[in-house]
């Protein structure tokens, strides 16, 4: 298809393009409307050095290298299959990920919440963040981690009110006008092809007709009028 080609098209079936882009019209308000926006929120926290690290009047946050690896197993844990399961059934449709917060060298725990609704979303938030302690407790449990030993953690930032996410919405609004407008071009350059190649076969017959009505008479061609003749003789 050459552009050239392709206007002409457009200028003889406009008619179909207009059709089209109502069409398209419609399926971008279809696709807004019935598309919900989701909502997001994020939580951070901190994982703590143990008592016995930290000492008597000292300050935990001056303890906090070489907790980068206890932080990424608790991340490992939230990934798992019964860690998602529990969070489908305190809010069934939200989507939990877990993971490092990367633009810090310490060692802190990124929650990002995607649900359906605002509250989904904070309760989520608010369920994941609370079960870090009870998560980081067991899992010392299963080590044998005894009294001062243990780590600790704790919430750095909590999001109180999710944030409306409209990336969805508008994908699908892209989605829907791209679709419809190529739609649009590739029917009207279709239909305006099979009209032509129509209108261009019946032009042939009918020269192909007036073709062979004169071979089949060709009396016809060299006979003068009567008309013609009663003026020459009269």
């Amino acid at each position: 298809m050459v552009l050239s080609e392709f206007v002409g098209a457009i200028r003889r079936r406009w008619y179909l393009a207009v059709v089209g882009i109502l069409v398209t019209g419609v399926l971008g308000w279809s696709a807004t409307a019935f598309v919900a926006p989701s909502y997001t929120a994020r939580g951070l926290v901190l994982m703590l050095p143990s008592k016995n690290a930290v000492g008597p009047g000292g300050n935990p946050f001056l303890g906090l290298g070489g907790l980068d690896l206890p932080a990424r197993v608790v991340v490992a844990y939230y990934t798992s299959a019964p860690a998602q399961e529990a969070i489908a059934e305190v809010t069934p449709g939200a989507t939990v990920t877990v993971s490092m917060e990367e633009s810090t060298r310490g060692p802190v725990i990124a929650i990002d919440v995607s649900a359906d609704t605002e509250a989904n979303a904070i309760e989520a938030l608010d369920f994941v963040a609370g079960s870090v302690p009870e998560t980081l407790a067991r899992l010392q449990d299963e080590v044998n981690a005894k009294g001062n030993a243990r780590l600790r953690s704790r919430p750095l930032a909590l999001d109180e009110t999710a944030a409306v996410d409209g990336s969805g919405p508008m994908r699908a609004l892209i989605l829907a006008v791209g679709m419809g407008l190529a739609m649009t071009a590739v029917l009207v350059y279709a239909i305006d092809g099979i009209m032509l190649r129509r209108r261009l076969a019946r032009e042939e017959r009918t020269t192909s007709a007036a073709a062979q009505r004169v071979v089949d008479r060709p009396d016809e061609r060299r006979k003068p009028d009567d008309r013609v003749v009663q003026r020459l003789h009269g």
